[in-house]
């Protein structure tokens, strides 16, 4: 037996001795990921809320668009470790965009046709006991109370914690490009411009307590 067979008989012997927990683990993640794609895909073959969504992944994307021909010159953070430097940099890019999208209000992203998505993706995540979990993990994450504005281009507070959403909940949600991310402060989930501390738009009571 040539060289090449060995190889290709140990390949097949190591692929034979994993064990079964790892292989169950590996099909109850890739089948988890597969749902998760299915739930926010934008072929209506797959997804009856494709149009919805497929209205969203375009306006997120002429966001990220915008943020990035707005984030040069002195707007662009550089590499450094002064937080002054940082912070009025964020300050530039913020007052930037906020002048671009002057006119932007809530509903400009999150439109209506996509908010009863957004609360149907969310809804079995936060159920059950896993979803307490989830929940637990956002309040102890969460800004003191009244301190964030729910106003498309206000500032987020400096001063306040970002909650952590959990991984679960992020892979039941479509994928955004940078800079933006989803945050859940209370019943509420924002969009938030991460270089700018900007909130772009928000979805009141997307989630049941």
């Amino acid at each position: 037996m040539n060289v090449s067979r060995w190889l290709a008989l140990a390949v097949l012997c190591s692929s034979c001795a994993a064990s079964p927990a790892a292989t169950e683990h590996t099909t109850t993640t890739d089948a988890a990921l597969q749902q998760s794609e299915r739930k926010t895909s934008t072929d209506p073959a797959v997804n009856p809320h494709a149009a919805a969504l497929l209205d969203f992944e375009v306006r997120v994307k002429a966001y990220a668009d915008l943020h990035k021909r707005l984030a040069k010159g002195d707007a662009k953070q550089m590499e450094t470790a002064d937080p002054a430097m940082i912070s009025a940099v964020k300050a530039r890019l913020a007052a930037k965009m906020q002048t671009a999208r002057r006119d932007a209000k809530q509903g400009d992203i999150f439109t209506p046709d996509v908010r009863p998505v957004f609360r149907r993706l969310l809804a079995p995540e936060l159920k059950g006991e896993d979803g307490r979990d989830a929940k637990a993990v956002l309040k102890d994450d969460a800004p003191a109370a009244g301190t964030v504005l729910f106003k498309v281009n206000a500032k987020y507070p400096e001063n306040q914690p970002l909650p952590t959403v959990p991984a679960k909940v992020l892979l039941s949600l479509p994928t955004l490009p940078a800079p933006l991310e989803y945050r859940i402060v209370g019943q509420h989930l924002l969009l938030l411009d991460m270089e700018a501390d900007l909130v772009v738009d928000y979805i009141l009571n997307a989630i049941t307590t």
